[in-house]
């Protein structure tokens, strides 16, 4: 039995990031289709698995278990695949992780032949219950640095090599 998609709660931030690439659109959509290369992209993260089906389809099932830089213990996060429209999104929605709910929505559009629009849109809430709710601008604003910092390797990923 597939594992039941939360629903997205009444109180949850959303934040946006987007930017432009030099590659083709069905290349960008595939190098996201594959959760393995998450750790090209995100610097000062030691992984330890990533096990799941890839690519990426409707309703698979992805475990990462991972190390932040200066943190002292391994995180997990575990995911369904909600929607996987071809060649455009792939939106993701934890079942466990240190967020309450998180949904991850990567969108991937053609601006030009050779031009993509790589857009990252999350929705969540923050970890620590009211804590985390009072100094939510602060891990706001950690997200957007890591959204802007993943973004730019994938766009420097798909411009240097052009396979």
């Amino acid at each position: 039995m597939p594992p039941t998609i939360p629903a997205p709660p009444a109180r949850r931030r959303t934040l946006e990031r987007s930017i432009e690439i030099s590659c083709a659109p069905e290349r960008l959509f595939r190098f996201h289709r594959d959760t393995r290369n998450i750790p090209k992209v995100q610097p000062g993260v030691e992984f330890l698995s990533i096990d799941g089906e890839f690519p990426l389809e409707d309703g698979h099932v992805v475990s990462i278990r991972f190390r932040p830089r200066y943190f002292p213990r391994v995180l997990s996060w575990r995911f369904v695949v909600e929607a996987v429209v071809p060649e455009t999104t792939i939106i993701d929605v934890t079942l466990s992780s240190p967020f309450p709910y998180w949904r991850h929505e990567h969108r991937v559009e053609r601006i030009g032949e050779m031009r993509s629009l790589l857009i990252d849109r999350v929705e969540y809430v923050p970890p620590l219950g009211l804590l985390g709710r009072l100094f939510g601008g602060i891990g706001d604003r950690r997200l957007l640095r890591m959204l802007d910092e993943r973004q730019a390797i994938t766009k420097t990923l798909m411009e240097r090599s052009r396979s």
